[in-house]
């Protein structure tokens, strides 16, 4: 099968379709022939060699994929060959064929088309677990929100205003601010033109909940804004620039990282918490249980992903040089059939 190969660290180039043998499913696995491939910015940390859950290369990235059931393991008991479904995994959704355990396989969501089923998974279980589960949300709750734009920013905006949130917003172009607006964000703030801080100051209060993917003076400042009683999750920290084997970066990565102070934690009366979806997928009750919540409260509010740009299978590195540059909208999805 066609298959992208990460053999080394690099730009975009380095991911080349390789010619590789398609997996078979082991006891209690699905194997998955892939139509639609997810892209996820922890995939581009992966293929600079910035990112501590992936896997020893050479291996084939991917972590979300829609298809067809076409071969299951010994012991499968939710699925059968021919059904449609999402798959998730810590790698090899690059590829024509998939193989998962059958706790990281899901039923479709009624409605969505192909390209929405695999922009899904990954972005809204990150959203849903940060927001509910960490983050504790609420309908009182002033909602800020950094890259708001992205794949799991417009998710968690959606995600807020359907729980009756005040959501505050941050982007960097027009044109992802109008997506916000679409999107019913009360407060889109420019932060290239604006300072997120101050305007939101402006507004007489702090913040209750942050959702905080970027990292350093982004963190710091967001720490700042929080109400007594509020609560920041981090679920990333896009401007740290580690790479493992260049030493003259592992002083900036550390100085740039999260970090808490428990007595400004108790002066503020605040919290901070931080969560990885992929860590999480040993726990089959978990991925499962928060699946079927995620599923019906979606459904109960109409909320759709936003697919915001496609590629073909040959195109997938450019999709990678997409997010890369900052200017994607919404989900970047791959599709092969």
């Amino acid at each position: 099968m066609k298959a992208y190969l990460l053999e080394k660290p690099g730009k975009p180039e380095v991911l080349k379709i390789r010619e590789i043998a398609e997996p078979v499913p082991a006891p209690g696995q699905v194997k998955v022939k892939i139509q639609r491939i997810g892209i996820n910015y922890a995939e581009i940390l992966s293929r600079r060699g910035q990112y501590s859950w992936a896997p020893k290369r050479p291996y084939t990235p991917g972590m979300e994929a829609f298809g067809e059931v076409v071969e299951i393991g010994s012991d499968v008991t939710k699925f059968q060959i021919g059904d449609l479904v999402i798959v998730g995994s810590q790698y090899g959704s690059y590829a024509e064929y998939i193989t998962a355990p059958e706790h990281l396989v899901f039923s479709t969501l009624d409605g969505f088309e192909k390209d929405e089923n695999a922009a899904f998974l990954v972005n809204y279980m990150t959203a849903w677990v940060a927001l509910l589960k960490m983050g504790k949300m609420v309908s009182s709750d002033r909602v800020l929100i950094q890259a708001a734009a992205g794949g799991v920013g417009t998710a968690v905006v959606q995600l807020a205003k359907a729980t009756g949130c005040e959501v505050f917003g941050t982007a960097s172009e027009e044109d992802k601010l109008e997506l916000l607006k679409r999107l019913d964000a009360d407060h889109p703030i420019n932060y290239r033109t604006e300072d997120f801080y101050t305007k939101i100051k402006e507004t007489g209060h702090g913040v209750d909940l942050v959702l905080e993917m970027v990292g350093g003076e982004v963190f710091k400042k967001s720490l700042l804004l929080l109400n007594p009683f509020g609560r920041l999750v981090v679920c990333g920290y896009a401007s740290i620039p580690l790479k493992k084997w260049n030493p003259l970066t592992w002083w900036p990565a550390w100085r740039d990282a999260p970090k808490v102070n428990v007595m400004n934690m108790a002066i503020g009366s605040y919290g901070i918490a931080a969560s990885h979806l992929g860590y999480l997928t040993d726990h089959p009750e978990i991925a499962q249980g928060e699946w079927k919540k995620l599923k019906t409260f979606c459904a109960a509010h109409e909320i759709r992903p936003v697919v915001g740009h496609t590629f073909s299978f040959d195109e997938l590195p450019q999709a990678h040089r997409l997010i890369e540059s900052r200017k994607s909208i919404g989900k970047v999805v791959v599709q092969l059939a």
